[in-house]
């Protein structure tokens, strides 16, 4: 088949081809379109499918016959016209306009593959700075884990810091949202734990430092709060918004930690003495660190990485990393007691300001997971097929202790299987590149590391839990008995 193509590169990063066909290439594929049309009409005298093609096409109509012809032309020819124009396409292409009938000639826009360009990321050097484990940061475990066992009791007596507090909280937004409304409490119940000093104040809810508002007041007590929402607040609903809280005191109690005695230790796991704890902790909080300082580390890679580098891909493949965060916030809401429509509502937004909104991050990710599959590609790094068996195999053995073999099925098989060991693949070589730009950054010889094939044994859940993950707090049963998952300040009540 002869074609003539002419191609258009497109700022957006696709590509234009203008295709032109041989008539009978159309023609061909107007007949085979008759033909299956035929079988599915009733054509007076003759049996399906068996009528001349220019019966069909009088009865059944050009218009018709030429519509599914075109179907055909573009599952037969496309992949040929792709190869013929030397075309590595992101995803599916579209076709954009008829440009004409005699020659056939098609318009199809194209998403091309990403293209990354690297700076010199061998160059790059950051000082690696390792975080000791203090006799401090063990005994900030054990405060934890003594504070979630703490009993909790009534208190005749004014709130103190880390009492928990019932009250009923009400409150209203000086100025109205886009909706009207001006409500962003109305008469909860809610259990309140007077934090410390130098907690972390921001994360406290309904504005940051609220709790410690209520020191001195005990049950019965009413108090009036004015706040400014600051400029930076990350509900952008509120920033520089004036609220009105008013709340009654219904119940102070307080809290007894227990000693840290045998019993206590005892509680813990199978620890002979307080010696034993602490190497525990000790333990478990080097490896935590590490962690943390090896993420921190990688991260501080990852943005020099990106800042030297250049990008670029189809507005399809931005659209499918928006589409990824849209999931995550789904899936995540209902943890918040919200779905998406209330969330929307909540924030005066519809689902196109949204996406809007998640856009420099879909960038921002996409820059970053495409930086790093490029330096994967330039320093060689690959993973054995037997790996990833090894491993999807483990993970399927998971699934069908935690599952059984029958739920098990659906996530082991077929395209289930697929995504398995395509995701394993990805996080391996992810990993190992990880790995070799850490070696760089310290300023090791990349070609001097040896690679290390073998797979680490996974640790599971229950051995990653340090002794203060493994304890319920009896405070956050009662609170949980008592409210469930705190509302946003700017949900207005139903």
């Amino acid at each position: 088949m002869a074609l003539k193509i002419d191609t258009e590169l497109q700022e957006d990063h696709q590509l234009k081809l203008t295709v032109e066909m041989e008539a009978d290439v159309l023609e061909g594929a107007k007949r085979k379109a008759a033909k299956k049309l035929a079988k599915r009409v009733k054509i007076p005298g003759f049996r399906p499918g068996k009528a001349p093609y220019n019966v069909i096409q009088r009865h059944i109509g050009d218009g018709a016959i030429l519509e599914d012809a075109i179907d055909i032309v573009l599952e037969e020819e496309y992949p040929k016209i792709l190869e013929e124009a030397e075309v590595t396409p992101y995803g599916p292409g579209a076709l954009e306009n008829i440009a004409s009938m005699d020659p056939p000639t098609f318009e199809f826009k194209v998403p091309l593959a990403p293209e990354v360009e690297l700076g010199e990321y061998r160059e790059i050097r950051i000082d690696f700075e390792e975080k000791e484990v203090t006799d401090k940061d063990i005994q900030d475990v054990i405060e934890n884990l003594r504070d979630q066992q703490a009993v909790i009791e009534p208190a005749e007596r004014p709130a103190e810091e880390g009492d928990m507090v019932y009250i009923v909280l009400d409150g209203e937004r000086e100025e109205a949202n886009e909706e009207g409304e001006t409500k962003l409490v109305d008469n909860r119940r809610v259990p309140v734990v007077v934090e410390k000093a130098d907690a972390d104040a921001d994360k406290e809810w309904p504005y940051p430092g609220f709790s410690r508002e209520l020191i001195g007041l005990s049950a019965e007590d009413e108090k009036e709060l004015e706040f400014t929402f600051p400029k930076d607040y990350e509900l952008e609903d509120l920033q520089n918004q004036k609220a009105t809280f008013k709340l009654t005191v219904e119940e102070v109690k307080g809290r007894t930690l227990p000693e840290v005695d045998e019993e206590f230790i005892k509680s813990l796991g199978e620890y002979e003495d307080l010696v034993a704890l602490q190497k525990d902790i000790r333990e478990s909080l080097e490896k935590r660190f590490e962690e943390e300082q090896n993420a921190n580390y990688e991260s501080q890679i990852i943005d020099e990485l990106v800042e030297s580098a250049s990008f670029k891909f189809p507005p399809q493949m931005l659209e499918h990393e928006v589409d990824h965060f849209v999931q995550d916030l789904e899936r995540s809401l209902p943890q918040q007691g919200l779905d998406m429509e209330t969330y929307l509502k909540s924030r005066s937004m519809d689902a196109e300001a949204l996406r809007e909104e998640l856009q420099p991050n879909a960038v921002e990710r996409l820059h970053r997971s495409l930086a790093l599959m490029e330096v994967g590609n330039q320093e060689g790094i690959s993973v054995e097929s037997a790996e990833v068996e090894a491993i999807a195999q483990q993970r399927v053995n998971e699934i069908v202790q935690m599952l059984g073999d029958e739920q098990a099925r659906q996530f082991t098989s077929g395209e289930n299987l697929q995504g398995l060991v395509s995701q394993i693949m990805t996080e391996e070589i992810t990993t190992r590149t990880l790995s070799r730009l850490r070696a760089i950054a310290k300023g090791e010889d990349p070609d001097a590391i040896e690679e290390d094939e073998e797979t680490p044994e996974e640790t599971s859940e229950a051995e990653k839990e340090t002794p203060e993950e493994n304890q319920e707090s009896e405070a956050e049963q009662e609170e949980a008995e008592d409210s469930e998952e705190q509302p946003e300040p700017q949900e207005a009540e139903e």
